[in-house]
């Protein structure tokens, strides 16, 4: 997926962990190299780095559900068992 698409919520909860922190290093590296330009040069798009801000938002959020949805889920079998 190019930086320059918009990232959708639902294409992110089907991708795996390891693509979804692929996706996160471009992002940041392109982040940067455009903060970068932003200050030596003229930066063609000014509403790319809101698209990548927003977009790694959402890589996070759904790493973040995905980690207590992981972490809920052993504590609901303890509270099952009666423990």
């Amino acid at each position: 997926m190019s930086p320059e698409k918009s990232v959708r919520m639902q294409e992110l909860l089907t991708q795996e962990s390891a693509e979804l922190e692929f996706q996160l290093k471009e992002m940041r590296k392109r982040m940067f190299d455009l903060r970068f330009k932003a200050t030596s040069e003229e930066v063609a798009d000014n509403k790319e780095l809101s698209r990548l801000r927003r977009g790694v938002a959402r890589i996070l959020t759904v790493q973040n559900q995905r980690k207590r949805a992981a972490q809920s889920a052993p504590n609901a079998e303890r509270k099952s068992d009666g423990r």
